[in-house]
């Protein structure tokens, strides 16, 4: 028993196993994926805050480009004015502005570290029909502030105007910072969405993870609590058929015992001979019914044991007395009607005679009186066929194969196991059994069996021949 439920338990440990394996598995892969995904995002992210800052740079350059030409020199104070208020409205639209200079012809004009926000001051129009020749460039600088290191990206515009002697040149200091500014709330909303995906996934594969847990759980027990009642489903079917079993002989010796005591109150005085026949028909039975004790032991032995020559003669025979006080009873006579005797089978013996007996009863029990229950037997190069024919009512097809199902019975009064216990016996010697209609009526109950090698048959002979010491 220990060792069938250690082997029923190892197949769900190993369910739980890799259920959760493939778990693991798979939210690995989805955390994988995420990561990948954030980490694509992050380098995107990137290049697009690189070229938004690109694009402001170049964009606040060439603005400042388009409005230092109209500035005469010398510079009047309104002309200053503008150009501060101008620088502190584009370090209003861009905090990581450091620095905007311009110079003219070497001499620095103006250079402003943008840190405070003025009013807005609108650039006057031009005056002049004549378009600036401008060259643009972009450079990466290193400033040193308070002592430390600031990286910073540097647009610079040369502008050649009409009759100028020297350029103006315009240039505009953005801190690297800016791109990291500029790629923050992106990020940062990605980065909230991953931990958020994470936690989901956690989550739902610790609930997935649970409930297969639960669910095995259940199943154990479920399964414990219908091997349970497979135990006892199966301790009534033993009981029943033990009971099945026993009403034959049982019924044979009341029977013997009646028709005892009918013979001892004769007025004529009672039949040695028939006393003694009937006494003897009751020791018989009483032997039958300790040897269904003692080999009803055989439903305890594994399915694969091995089967042992069998004489169908003795075995018929054996059945057919048994049986005898039911055929006197019903009015039906029981026979074998074969030429010479069938070879031997390969079965066991107890479980040949116990379905032999049910379907032999089952046959007289619809036998009509007056008639006959033939037993007959064919065999081939390594199959016997043993037939039982009855001339009751028949079965109709769509009941022929359902007659072997458990409590299927068409008799009143029937228990519904002969048959089933006949067909679980005959499949426990390796064979087959199989209803078939009979000609001008009745049923042909067919047993098949494996014959017995002829070696093994001549070996169990000379054993039986051999002379007692």
């Amino acid at each position: 028993m220990n060792r069938k439920t250690t082997f029923s338990r190892k197949p769900r440990f190993s369910l739980i196993f890799w259920a959760a394996l493939v778990l693991l598995l798979t939210a690995g892969v989805s955390c994988f994926g995420l990561w990948y995904f954030k980490r694509s995002h992050d380098r995107a992210v990137r290049i697009m805050a690189t070229d938004t800052v690109l694009d402001q740079g170049e964009q606040m350059a060439d603005y400042l480009a388009e409005i230092t030409p109209l500035c005469t020199l010398p510079l009047s104070p309104e002309q200053w004015q503008r150009l501060y208020a101008l620088i502190d409205t584009l370090h209003a639209a861009q905090h990581n502005l450091q620095f905007v200079s311009i110079s003219h012809k070497g001499t620095t004009l103006i250079h402003r570290q943008a840190t405070a926000l003025a009013d807005f001051a609108a650039p006057p129009g031009r005056g002049t029909n004549d378009p600036p020749r401008i060259r643009k460039s972009v450079t990466q600088q290193v400033l040193e502030l308070g002592g430390a290191e600031v990286p910073v990206m540097v647009f610079r515009r040369e502008i050649a105007l009409p009759g100028e002697d020297g350029p103006f040149e315009v240039e505009v200091g953005l801190r690297h910072t800016a791109v990291d500014q500029e790629e923050r709330a992106a990020i940062h909303a990605v980065r909230s969405l991953f931990r958020l995906s994470v936690l989901t996934l956690a989550t739902a594969f610790g609930a997935c993870l649970l409930l297969i847990v639960w669910v095995v759980r259940r199943d154990r027990v479920w399964a414990e609590r219908r091997r349970q009642e497979e135990h006892l489903a199966f301790s009534g079917m033993l009981a029943n058929g033990i009971v099945h079993d026993f009403r034959n002989p049982m019924s044979s010796a009341r029977l013997d015992a009646q028709m005892l005591e009918r013979e001892t109150r004769r007025p004529e005085g009672a039949r040695p001979e028939r006393l003694a026949e009937l006494a003897g028909r009751v020791n018989r039975t009483m032997e039958r019914m300790d040897k269904i004790f003692q080999e009803f032991l055989y439903l305890a032995r594994p399915a694969d044991e091995a089967h042992e020559p069998v004489d169908l003669s003795d075995c018929a025979r054996e059945c057919l007395e048994t049986l005898t006080p039911r055929c006197e009873q019903a009015g039906v006579t029981a026979a074998v009607v074969w030429a010479a005797p069938p070879p031997r089978v390969l079965a066991s013996p107890f479980a040949l005679r116990r379905a032999l007996l049910n379907v032999l009863l089952n046959a007289i029990q619809f036998s009509p009186p007056g008639s006959r229950v033939e037993l007959d037997a064919r065999a081939t190069n390594e199959r016997v066929a043993l037939d039982i024919l009855d001339r009751g009512p028949g079965i109709p097809d769509k009941d022929r194969r359902r007659i072997f199902e458990m409590f299927v019975t068409t008799r009143p009064g029937g228990t519904g196991l002969g048959l089933f216990l006949a067909r679980t016996a005959i499949r426990k010697c390796g064979g087959e059994i199989t209803s078939l209609p009979r000609d001008n009526g009745g049923t042909v109950i067919r047993i098949t069996l494996d014959r017995a090698p002829a070696a093994l048959n001549h070996e169990v002979q000379s054993v039986n021949q051999e002379p007692d010491s």
